[in-house]
């Protein structure tokens, strides 16, 4: 996911999110258009829950398990469903019985098994690629040259020509050089007091800035008939650099071109043999290609795809409440990840802290009000896929306005999405009425950095649609994290325990 600098906004298309469940919301959650009460504070069990994760935590082997043994966790594939069982089993183990798979209609599976990318010419050099998600495999090995053929170039047809007879098993450079630092910057990894305080201040005016007018994009061939044309010509594979990391890290996520063609439904195009390179590998075969020198490579890339059941699951597990029980909060988190590497810091991070915050729960003795329902999501990275079924399910369709007996039981949903960095703050979303109530859970998380209300940020989206409150957290975001959500550094090494901790007791 590409972010831009954060601004007081918060501007992120995720909800960075957490367990205030944990601490708080089990006990006096009220819907967002409830007039502004004042509940208790349970010091007692706060302290409680700070001693068990603090003593007994289980973070980062729960983080070893999802990251190490089950890996890429894409929607579907075997690791996917090895870590769903597992997490449901561990529900289980901390005595939440009511742990279950929750199924819903997916699509089509897919499973990188192989790949090797070298340069053979002019001389060797072993390539740092991966295959598209949902990308075709070669057929076995190929060798061809590699062929410039800037695709935002394409005008029309006719530019297509010069082309024509020369792409037969050619690997397709499909984009210009990717400019790269020379640099590493030296940026702090959590926010001063100063930049809390920014980001809490009432806005006046618009939300967002007006931003500066860009120039008209070319008017270009559509990408569907210019990959038509490369592979009728016979090409072995397209080939693209991510578009905005270097350093050796190579970011596979889904496109804006994958979102459209939507490659795992049963119907659709297949999605074509598209690699994704380092950007510093990319370069150097495109300043050779410059040079009028050829480039030969070798590839050959593996993958399946299964088509026998269409069907995925989320995990769900529940605490049963008491007087309250009828009242849901939702806890929860993805646990699909991108296959580029193991999903660590998206978003094991957020799976991990809210079975943490299950297990702390349930190891403490705790008797909520309300039923706490974790969620820990399938199919995310395609649109959501499982967090919307279980809105549509139990809440809302948000086309058909059918709503559904739960939805005016849902007092709220906390999702926690990339990042292992601590809880800084929540925001209210310009929802002045619950401001004292939020206030007085913070009480205390004060001093682990839970310190802030912030006026605006974003829902998630799938609670957004139907009307229901989604709320998101401020976490200190490490610029690591920035670097390797989706990329293939996302390992169990980029997750910090201390932050975990944090985000699991907050």
């Amino acid at each position: 996911m590409e972010r831009a600098p954060q601004q007081p906004q918060i501007a992120s298309r995720r909800c960075l999110v957490t367990m205030l469940a944990s601490v708080l919301l089990v006990f006096s959650v009220l819907p967002v258009s409830s007039a502004p009460l004042q509940e208790p504070v349970y010091w007692d069990v706060a302290q409680q829950i700070r001693e068990e994760i603090f003593t007994n935590t289980e973070l980062m082997d729960n983080a070893s398990w999802l990251t190490d043994v089950f890996g890429p966790r894409v929607a579907k594939s075997p690791g996917y469903k090895a870590a769903a069982e597992w997490a449901v089993e561990k529900f289980k183990e901390y005595g939440i019985s009511n742990s279950y798979l929750e199924p819903y209609e997916f699509g089509i599976g897919y499973v990188n098994e192989y790949i090797s990318v070298h340069m053979m010419k002019p001389q060797y050099m072993s390539l740092l690629a991966y295959p598209a998600t949902w990308s075709q495999g070669t057929n076995g090995k190929v060798q061809g040259p590699a062929v410039y053929l800037d695709f935002s170039q394409i005008e029309a047809e006719i530019d297509l020509e010069p082309y024509r007879g020369r792409l037969k098993n050619a690997l397709v450079l499909t984009q210009p050089k990717q400019a790269i630092s020379t640099t590493i910057p030296l940026l702090p990894e959590g926010f001063t007091e100063e930049e809390l305080d920014a980001m809490a201040e009432i806005t006046v005016g618009p939300a967002n800035p007006v931003q500066s007018e860009r120039s008209a994009n070319r008017s270009t061939l559509p990408r569907q008939q210019i990959i038509d044309f490369v592979f009728a010509e016979g090409a072995a594979a397209i080939v693209r650099t991510d578009g905005r990391t270097d350093y050796g890290t190579v970011v596979v996520e889904n496109n804006r071109y994958t979102l459209e063609t939507r490659p795992w439904e049963v119907d659709a195009t297949p999605h074509p043999t598209e690699l994704v390179m380092s950007a510093e590998h990319y370069n150097r075969i495109m300043r050779i290609l410059e040079k009028g020198v050829p480039v030969e490579i070798e590839a050959n890339v593996r993958v399946s795809f299964s088509r026998n059941d269409l069907t995925d699951h989320n995990v769900i597990a529940e605490i049963p409440g008491t007087d309250l029980a009828h009242e849901l909060v939702i806890v929860g988190a993805h646990l699909e990840a991108n296959p580029a590497a193991t999903g660590a810091v998206d978003d094991a991070a957020g799976v991990v802290a809210t079975m943490e915050a299950a297990r702390t729960l349930a190891a403490i003795g705790v008797r909520p009000r309300r039923t706490i329902r974790f969620g820990l999501w399938g199919g995310h990275e395609m649109g959501l896929f499982g967090n919307r079924h279980h809105v549509r399910t139990n809440f809302a369709d948000p086309q058909t306005k059918e709503y559904k007996e739960d939805y005016e039981n849902l007092s709220a949903y906390f999702n926690m999405d990339i990042g292992s960095g601590r809880i800084r703050g929540v925001s209210i979303m310009g929802n002045e009425l619950i401001r004292s109530i939020f206030l007085e859970w913070m009480k205390p998380l004060r001093n682990l950095g839970m310190t802030h209300l912030f006026t605006t940020g974003l829902q998630h989206e799938a609670y957004e649609e139907v009307g229901l409150p989604g709320f998101y957290f401020e976490q200190d975001r490490k610029v690591i994290d920035n670097i390797n959500a989706h990329g293939s550094m996302d390992t169990y090494e980029r997750l910090v325990p201390e932050g975990l901790m944090q985000s699991a007791v907050v």
